[in-house]
């Protein structure tokens, strides 16, 4: 390693420390300066970095299956601090790791992805369904037939 990524770590691990205690402090009250959207921020920050790094590099068919934990932070952070969480817990988490299998399914390739894939996407229909909210189920019914219609498209392609 050289100095400058040496350094570059000591800086990383000095900022780390420093959050850590920040955030101990506002745990047991000591100081308080934000509010319950702070940490869907943080985790919708890390799923839109880890998205940005793996989209910007292009995607490697290996390294796809980084998208499944990035999605899910990126869509729980975002629906979270929405305050979508209140009214639909539920159907948050079921959704979040269903556009993360998609992200996953898409750009891996990977054929055995499509079982789960299809099996969390029913079980987001369903959860809509009972969360009893039409756009919502509009928006999980359109990503799943967009998915289908492309990987399809693209399976007819490499057949030929």
């Amino acid at each position: 390693m050289n100095v400058e990524g040496g350094e570059l770590m000591k800086r990383a691990v000095i900022t780390v420390c420093a959050l850590l205690l920040f955030f101990s402090l506002e745990t047991f009250h000591i100081i308080q300066w934000y509010d319950a959207r702070v940490w869907s921020l943080i985790v919708f920050s890390f799923g839109l970095i880890v998205h940005i790094y793996v989209l910007k590099r292009g995607v490697r068919e290996h390294e796809a299956f980084l998208l499944l934990p990035a999605a899910i932070a990126l869509w729980m952070g975002a629906l979270a601090f929405g305050g979508y969480v209140l009214f639909h817990d539920g159907t948050m988490y079921v959704l979040a790791f269903t556009i993360g299998l998609l992200e996953w399914w898409l750009f891996s390739g990977e054929a055995w992805l499509k079982t789960p894939f299809l099996f969390c996407f029913v079980c987001s229909v369903a959860a809509s369904l009972e969360a009893g909210d039409m756009f919502l189920l509009l928006v999980v019914l359109a990503i799943g037939i967009v998915a289908y219609m492309y990987h399809t498209k693209n399976e007819r392609a490499n057949a030929h």
